[in-house]
């Protein structure tokens, strides 16, 4: 939609001076205010009220995107992609805020990722000012934003979404959004032109606050004291200071020293930190405005006490449930519940909470299969394909490593290659065609790219002077070559696409020969006897993942493991290594990995009294990242059983086939599908393993394992495996 059919005759308003935030405000005239509607956009965050009242309950709005291109950007690397851009506008109804006669709009508005000026870990990002733009309609008129609004700096001194706020409420007038409010002070806005972009209704969850948690004293310092809630979350304290003229400090991080004192290495090893300053009036609650933090423990100046915690998150709720005998696929199941949560704002998918927040292209694709399976999450990866889908160059197909684009590392296919993993998995849990549809194209524009990026059938090299990288955060240094991950990977994708064509009734064809070409030059260049690069760091299980190897392959990689008895994998061989071993009758093994209690475990997290999930099995940085996660699909479509039908999509057409490996004495779940919730549970008991499956109406299933086959029917039934 172009911008006036949005906003009509409504402009752009801006403040003088840069500021990282500010107040706007304008007092007009309703005759009927029954129907009203709002059409809204604050860049980078806006809160809006109408006669001092708070309309609606959305945090950090609208949805970040690639706003439009941005005028002054520069990068520590090459940029040279020509890439789309999107603007996500607000619409509430509004007629319950408004009375006949005068009304006053007042709207604060932050700068989120568009005003970023402070955090230049990859270059300058900002896109400009910030701003705002408005049109209220009635059925008798239309209120826009215009010259004449005003607008002040009020209480912010400072704002900025990775350094946190200093708000100083000295002489300021809390009822600055009433009619009644003192604007002497207040200046006449600036005009702006529009953003050269495409604007969009936001129809994807918005972040909310979710919960609100206690905090409990864990040592008083004398000046300060320091409070931990029981996990690690993102949102923000809420504080209390009823004394006015006071300094009051906030500062919150993931860990704690054994001294008590807050250890934030992993927000940004003291380059940034979480922190918010106050200064008081007579009001007594304070709270961040325009930033979250990701914590789990804070300090706070002792003229000052933690009232609550509030949780906040995008509003994407979960869907599923699983439990078994192991405490520890419970723990990994519950721990990536709310790790994925604590990175779900804006709807993207980010990497971590608080030190980068960017949605790379490589963590979300590893999670998005788990995320769907587990999370009501198909609005929000509507969304988040959209911003893939801007972050592609127009010209080559290349797709950057992080949607919408904010630079970070990466690499072909574990990076870029989301373009049709995240898609392909999108229909396979929807069927929705016209999506998959759209986004065809584009999937066959990064493979003519991938294709210009090998040379004799391996991917070798993506952009002139940046990235390349292939497996990540492995335990020890990364052995495994790059151009065997991207190009086994890359494979993979190939197979997505060529099931993609034969779902819209194209030619699969070229994606055919183009696999088998790619699998000749791996198999030429890195095949040892039986083995891919010796086997290491999960190398056999991506082999056999995209259909190479041999049954000598598979007894290598089961010999290797067995051997090792932990992970030696990274971010994308965890769950390939896992997949392949399920899908090769070796679900002993791959819950003895899954379970295992040395370093390279999940268990070493939570030994370590993780509530979220770390980047590093070592946790030496982010403890709140949510790739290591992905395998969390095991538990449903293997230990429960549930999985569709070959080439099945939109969950209608399923195979209920549970595995029950040794050690494991039971295990329900859960999941919800379009048609309904399904659900299976299993007990080894004295005479067998008795299974349980309910399912809803409108699902083809049948049950398939160790050699029964039965068809399943909507309601309960009942089964022994003797």
């Amino acid at each position: 939609m172009k911008h006036r059919e949005m906003f009509g005759n409504a402009r752009w308003v801006l403040p003088a001076g840069s500021p990282d935030a500010a107040l706007f405000r304008k007092s007009f005239a309703v005759t009927d205010p029954q129907n009203a509607r709002i059409t809204i956009c604050g860049l980078g965050y806006f809160v809006l009220y109408l006669n001092g009242r708070r309309v609606g309950s959305d945090e950090f709005v609208p949805p970040v995107s690639d706003y439009h291109a941005r005028p002054d950007m520069t990068l520590s690397y090459p940029l040279n992609d020509r890439q789309s851009h999107r603007i996500y506008c607000m619409r509430y109804d509004v007629a319950d805020y408004l009375t006949a006669g005068e009304n006053v709009i007042a709207i604060m508005v932050g700068g989120g990722f568009y005003h970023q000026t402070r955090r230049l870990a990859e270059g300058n990002m900002s896109y400009g000012d910030v701003k705002l733009c408005f049109r209220i309609e009635t059925p008798d008129a239309e209120i826009v934003s215009d010259v004449d609004m005003i607008w002040s700096r009020g209480f912010f001194e400072s704002a900025n979404l990775f350094h946190g706020e200093v708000q100083n409420f000295t002489g300021f007038d809390r009822g600055w959004n009433t009619r009644d409010a003192d604007c002497a002070d207040w200046q006449k806005v600036l005009l702006g032109e529009p953003p050269e972009s495409e604007y969009y209704l936001a129809d994807c969850p918005t972040d909310k606050a979710q919960e609100s948690l206690i905090p409990e004293l864990v040592r008083d310092f004398g000046a300060y004291s320091v409070y931990r809630v029981s996990r690690n979350i993102t949102g923000y304290p809420v504080i209390s200071c009823t004394a006015p003229g006071e300094t009051v400090e906030l500062e919150c991080a993931e860990n704690i020293n054994p001294d008590s004192t807050l250890n934030n290495r992993s927000v940004g090893y003291g380059r940034q930190r979480q922190c918010a300053t106050f200064v008081t009036d007579s009001e007594s609650l304070y709270h961040p405005v325009f930033t979250w933090f990701g914590f789990r423990y804070f300090t706070l100046t002792n003229n000052a006490k933690p009232v609550e915690v509030r949780v906040i998150h995008a509003d994407v709720p979960v869907t599923s449930a699983f439990h078994c005998s192991d405490t520890l696929l419970n723990w990994y199941y519950e721990t990536f519940l709310n790790t994925q949560q604590c990175n779900m704002h804006g709807s993207i998918p980010s990497d971590c909470p608080h030190r980068e927040r960017l949605g790379y292209t490589g963590d979300g694709q590893l999670t998005c299969d788990a995320v769907l399976t587990e999370f009501d999450a198909a609005a929000f990866y509507r969304k988040w394909i959209a911003d893939i889908e801007d972050c592609q160059d127009a010209d080559t197909g290349h797709v950057q490593h992080t949607a919408p684009f904010a630079g970070g590392g990466g690499g072909p296919a574990g990076w870029g290659g989301a373009i049709i993993v995240v898609p392909y998995t999108y229909y396979r849990h929807t069927a929705d065609v016209a999506l998959l549809k759209r986004m065809y194209p584009k999937m066959q524009a990064f493979v003519r790219y991938m294709e210009s990026r090998c040379e004799n059938g391996l991917i070798v090299r993506e952009e002139k002077d940046g990235w390349c990288l292939g497996e990540w955060c492995t335990p020890q240094k990364v052995t495994i070559p790059e151009p065997f991950v991207n190009t086994t990977m890359y494979i993979s994708q190939l197979q997505m696409l060529a099931y993609c064509a034969r779902e819209l009734s194209d030619d699969p064809e070229p994606y055919l020969a183009l696999i088998e070409t790619h699998k000749k030059a791996v198999n030429d260049t890195y095949l040892q006897g039986d083995s891919f690069c010796g086997g290491t760091q999960g190398a056999d299980a991506f082999a056999l993942d995209c259909g190479l190897g041999s049954e000598n392959t598979r007894s290598a990689l089961v010999e290797r493991y067995r051997a090792l008895g932990e992970f030696d994998t990274g971010i994308f061989g965890t769950p390939i290594l896992l997949r392949t071993l399920f899908e090769n009758g070796q679900e002993n093994l791959a819950y003895q990995l899954l379970s295992n209690r040395k370093d390279g475990s999940f268990d070493a997290m939570r030994r370590a009294g993780a509530t979220t999930l770390w980047e590093n099995w070592n946790g030496e940085a982010s403890h709140n990242h949510p790739m290591f996660g992905a395998s969390t699909v095991c538990l449903f479509r293997y230990i429960l059983g549930i999985r569709q039908a070959d080439g099945a999509s939109g969950m209608r057409d399923l195979v209920i086939s549970p595995v029950f490996p040794n050690g494991l004495e039971f295990a329900q779940g859960s999941v919800s599908t379009p048609q309904g919730k399904i659900a299976v549970q299993w007990e080894r008991q004295p005479e067998g393993i008795r299974i349980q499956i309910r399912l809803c109406d409108g699902i083809q299933a049948v049950f398939r394992a160790y050699g029964q086959e039965r068809t399943l029917y909507a309601g309960e039934n009942i089964l022994m495996i003797r």
